[in-house]
């Protein structure tokens, strides 16, 4: 069984007591690729340095929402520098964060937009992060000739099928498998073929292990997860997820 997390933050200070003992965990369960986006310049270089040392290791470079009152021209020429590195797979996380709010959201919008031209100029994915803002954001995204992944989607099937009709995948985690998910019918509907899986470590950890710190193995309960959703074995989630993974970040 072959598993891409397509969204982890191993650079995270959480993991710098244990992190070989983390990535070991993963590899014993089949997770052979990991996505690892930074949220500002710094974690972003982190992550870079990370994809030196580990071959299985991808990077992305952006400016989270919450740091878009932060964004510069410095910032800016830094995401351009990071693309020129052989095994940056995507610009993010970005996107819009309306239940934080802790940048003004007429900034959040501006910066979005201006890694969204970023990743048009240089024909790279995006990862997008989007909280009580999901409307804006495919607003926003659809106005651009870019492909990406909507990570830890929790909106509707409307929503869903609008994301992937406009070539975008959905990014699935732990949230998926709490006891009040409201995309239980969202994951039914949408095809296989849409859907990436995603730990977003250290956080969001899936049930069981909520509450615990998340790490790239605990993976296996959102497969196991979307299998029993949609009545497929987990080896075939697992395969054609990491399949989609790998397309998208033309790894």
């Amino acid at each position: 069984m072959r598993i891409c997390d397509s969204h982890c933050h191993l650079q995270d200070h959480k993991f710098s007591g244990d992190l070989q003992e983390v990535i070991n965990n993963a590899l014993n369960v089949g997770v052979e690729c990991f996505i690892v986006p930074g949220w500002d310049i710094q974690s972003s270089k982190k992550a870079i340095k990370l994809s030196i040392v580990y071959e299985f290791i991808y990077p992305a470079g952006g400016i989270h929402p919450h740091d878009a009152k932060n964004y510069n021209r410095y910032a800016e020429d830094a995401i351009k520098e990071f693309l020129k590195e052989k095994k940056i797979v995507a610009i993010g996380e970005i996107g819009l964060d309306y239940y934080r709010d802790l940048s003004p959201r007429d900034v959040q919008r501006d910066v979005f937009k201006r890694q969204l031209k970023l990743a048009e100029q240089y024909n790279i994915p995006v990862i997008i992060h989007s909280r009580e803002s999901m409307e804006d954001a495919i607003s926003i995204v659809s106005a651009y000739n870019v492909t990406g992944v909507f990570h830890a989607f929790d909106g509707t099937i409307e929503q869903a099928d609008k994301i992937i009709k406009m070539g975008y995948k959905i990014g699935i985690g732990g949230i998926a498998t709490y006891k009040n998910s409201k995309i239980n019918m969202a994951i039914k509907e949408v095809p296989l073929e849409g859907i990436i899986v995603e730990t977003d470590s250290p956080y969001l950890s899936p049930h069981p292990q909520r509450g615990r710190r998340n790490e790239p193995a605990y993976i296996i309960y959102t497969l196991k997860w979307i299998a029993e959703v949609k009545s497929l074995s987990i080896d075939e989630v697992a395969e054609i997820t990491y399949n989609n993974a790998l397309s998208l970040f033309k790894i």
